[in-house]
């Protein structure tokens, strides 16, 4: 087999890990077959660069067991955390971590850098020379093998720790949000690098990032954590089209206001949010329904919420919120409002909600949605238990 035409490497992993830290406990189960991908999801602090660095060995933990099966050469599942056991240490797991910075060495030249994985593991050098060499043909940086890190732009940096991470043939690569530093010109190349090789290389991979975007093109599973918390475990597209979570629903760009499940007006059979004084219809999640008398998120597509003047009831339920962003696109007006609501109205919609001209923030506007999607709020009913 020549240096450059790797078998594919993935590993299974399976973890069920808890680690503490000061504010909360992170406390995640997580399966990934050979050659997976699974996206984390979560806002910022919620514990998924933690579960990433207790994966790969850098944050000790609390309680849990981490093993990996099957992939390449090894058939057997091998443990590398469990009670009573020792610790693998991180250089033999197996498990590479990417990070947003390259973290390339500076004082070698790009061919030692990507040469360096394989070198660790006990290949010779010519055959990790060699090896380096068509990683670098593939991230297109050939020409560049003999220059130190500090010639080259963050993107090209960004290619090279892509190679250097490959080059080492890990059962399972980390990657913790690996587009972040990129401007939007290098981003789209390294992520279809990205892309294109996991493919190849049959690696498994969890991802840590803020954009769906990252998730559709990268990953086939998607968990949402908050606060430490699995709330959503989903493929990306059904984040992109019926998120269950807070988090979710945000990042797929739909509207969700907090409330109580109520039953309807005069004992209606379905239930409503009860926001405040006011009761706004919605339809219960098939499978994940809130029950009547609990805490319950209404998720609300944009284009399904409208726009009312402060004094106009007129039948219509709606609840009044603060105007905390607007924006205006292609012919839309998209009014977010601090009770989480989002509408996107015509301009002529919005100059008639406001009396006027378009909503400014801070302005106080009643919002109506059509429709909502009632789903469990599990952060709000775990608080209270």
């Amino acid at each position: 087999m020549s240096a450059g035409s790797e078998r594919p490497t993935g590993a299974g992993l399976a973890a069920d890990l808890v680690v503490r830290r000061e504010s909360f406990d992170v406390c995640a189960r997580l399966e990934v077959p050979p050659g997976g991908r699974l996206a984390l999801l979560g806002p910022n602090g919620a514990g998924k660069s933690t579960i990433l660095g207790a994966l790969a060995g850098a944050v000790p933990l609390a309680e849990g067991r981490i093993a990996v099966t099957g992939g390449g050469e090894q058939a057997r599942e091998r443990v590398l955390d469990a009670p009573g056991r020792r610790s693998v240490p991180t250089h033999r797991r197996g498990i590479t971590l990417l990070e947003q910075r390259p973290l390339l060495f500076p004082h070698l030249d790009l061919v030692a850098n990507v040469a360096f994985g394989p070198r660790a593991r006990g290949m010779g050098r010519r055959q990790a020379r060699a090896l380096a060499l068509d990683w670098l043909e593939r991230v297109g940086l050939a020409d560049r093998a003999a220059q130190r890190p500090h010639r080259l732009s963050g993107g090209q940096q960004q290619r090279v720790a892509l190679a250097r991470a490959f080059a080492a043939g890990p059962s399972v690569i980390l990657l913790d949000e690996p587009f972040a530093a990129l401007d939007a010109e290098s981003t789209p190349r390294v992520r279809g690098l990205l892309t294109r090789e996991l493919a190849r290389t049959g690696t498994t991979a969890l991802l840590v990032t803020h954009q769906l975007s990252d998730a559709w093109d990268l990953a086939d599973r998607c968990v949402v954590l908050e606060s430490g918390t699995i709330r959503e475990r989903t493929a990306p597209e059904q984040i992109a089209t019926t998120p269950r979570s807070r988090f979710g629903a945000r990042l797929a760009g739909f509207g969700v206001i907090e409330g109580m499940c109520a039953p309807g007006a005069d004992g209606a059979a379905r239930p409503v949010l009860r926001v405040g004084d006011a009761l706004l219809p919605g339809v219960p999640d098939p499978d994940a329904p809130p029950r009547r008398g609990e805490s319950a998120l209404g998720i609300a597509a944009p284009e399904d919420v409208d726009l009312l003047p402060l004094d106009d009831h007129r039948g219509r339920a709606g609840v009044v919120g603060q105007v905390i962003g607007v924006q205006a696109s292609a012919g839309r007006v998209r009014i977010e409002a601090e009770n989480g609501l989002i509408a996107q109205v015509s301009p002529e919609a919005a100059a008639r909600a406001t009396g006027g001209g378009l909503p400014v923030v801070g302005s106080r506007l009643r919002l109506a949605p059509s429709s909502l999607r009632l789903v469990q709020d599990r952060r709000q009913d775990e608080a209270a238990r």
